[in-house]
């Protein structure tokens, strides 16, 4: 499924009055460290026959990736029936699970997004992955992950297709405009922008929406919320100077090329519109011209490093048997075993989920090979979430026309923060 564009995929969703999230904060406390001791683990596959079905959203080669992990596990499980139920794309999967929970007919796992899970984690309708992996997985999980997978102390969900993102750039480009190395800091990705302009090559690509004043934000060492989630803290300095930063490359430098919000960055990237671009790791896979040569680094840095993920979780639903919980768990330390991890990574562009994978032979032995997948995993110790707050979602839209209106120059900073901080608290108090 195509997630290239700068959009985080805790998405932009507004769940029905089923599973309508107030916007009191769900902590995320520290992941537990032990599982269940009252649930089989590991090589304890179920003595009876049983089946499970994962309602899952990996489409064209994720999904042949998928189901060949899955003939992997019936084979090691000959017990154990995986009934993989392709949904399409992300929306009509959470309208088929919204259907499903309604009719009383969810399936055993399902692919969901932060804020889908919060709602029904909060609608008690989860079984908390906890009970269901070993204790070597969960602590081996990578924290950023682990962190927010976990709801009061208790881990909800397992991490499954996992991104952050990454500078791309385009070695000739660069070269040409006597650039050696990319950019490591905002001034760098600045300066560098401006020769590439004077070079007559092209620039920077940036999107004027929330999601880039969202990290910008974070690396202006901002926060998006107050600790309580209650309401906007971005209202502040760090905010007015990820958005002056935005405006001063568009406008001032002249040295960004200012893409649609809702348009594939990888796209301009691919056809040369722009020499550097920031996007998922997973946008890759597309950027398909031979003519274009390039490498991906470590995201260029503001006072501090900070690093958005994107990606989705596999929950189990209470609903379930508890043959079905405990095939269930089998299924899911298969996914997320060191080898079944390195596989799912080097086949997708989607990052492993453990620590130790990166560590692993297998996986070393693959980057050397494929040099422009080392900058991901080297800055997971500098990644993070965006709130998982499901109200939330229908602020973004407002939020990114405001951002869009100051760099048209239509409004000034303080004003569009003001009338940003503004959308994000009517929201989060329910109006």
């Amino acid at each position: 499924m195509r997630k290239s564009n700068w959009v985080n995929l805790s998405a932009v969703v507004v769940l029905g009055s089923v599973f309508a999230v107030g916007c009191s904060a769900l902590t995320n406390g520290n992941a537990a460290t032990t599982a269940s001791t009252n649930t089989a683990q590991g090589d304890a596959a179920s003595s009876q026959p049983v089946t499970i079905t994962f309602y899952e959203g990996m489409g064209s080669a994720l999904g042949t990736e998928l189901q060949k992990l899955t003939n992997e596990f019936e084979a090691k499980y000959p017990n154990v029936k995986v009934n993989l139920v392709y949904e399409g794309s992300y929306t009509t999967l959470q309208e088929k699970l919204t259907a499903a929970i309604a009719a009383h007919t969810a399936p055993t796992l399902a692919q969901v997004e932060d804020t889908w899970e919060t709602a029904y984690y909060q609608d008690k309708l989860l079984y908390p992955v906890q009970n269901l992996l070993s204790k070597s997985t969960i602590n081996d999980l990578m924290p950023v992950w682990r962190n927010d997978n976990t709801y009061n102390g208790t881990l909800v969900s397992a991490p499954f297709n996992k991104s952050d993102y990454v500078l791309f750039y385009n070695i000739d480009d660069l070269k040409k405009a006597g650039i050696s190395t990319p950019p490591k800091t905002w001034t760098e990705l600045e300066q560098d922008a401006i020769k590439l302009k004077k070079a007559g090559e092209p620039t920077f690509g940036m999107q004027a929406n929330y999601y880039t004043f969202e990290m910008l934000l974070m690396q202006a060492g901002g926060q998006i919320l107050n600790k309580n989630n209650t309401k906007a803290a971005f209202d502040s300095a760090a905010g007015k100077k990820a958005l002056e930063f935005m405006y001063k490359l568009a406008n001032t430098d002249k040295a960004a090329t200012v893409i649609n919000a809702d348009a594939y960055l990888s796209d301009g990237f691919n056809t040369n519109e722009y020499a550097m671009d920031i996007d998922t790791v997973a946008a890759e896979s597309y950027i398909t011209n031979k003519d274009v040569h390039f490498m991906t680094a470590p995201l260029p840095k503001g006072v501090k490093a900070a690093v958005p993920t994107a990606g989705t979780n596999i929950v189990v639903f209470n609903s379930a048997t508890a043959a079905q919980k405990q095939a269930a768990g089998e299924y899911l330390n298969f996914l997320l075993s060191d080898a079944s991890t390195v596989n799912w990574s080097e086949a997708t562009g989607y990052l492993p989920v453990r620590t130790s994978a990166i560590k692993d032979p297998a996986w070393n032995k693959y980057i050397q090979k494929h040099p422009i997948e080392a900058a991901g995993p080297s800055e997971l110790t500098n990644a993070y979430v965006s709130p998982r707050i499901a109200s939330l979602g229908s602020a973004e839209t407002e939020e990114t026309t405001q951002i869009g209106n100051y760099i048209a120059g239509k409004q000034d900073v303080n004003t569009t923060l003001t009338n940003m901080a503004n959308e994000v608290n009517q929201a989060l108090a329910g109006n």
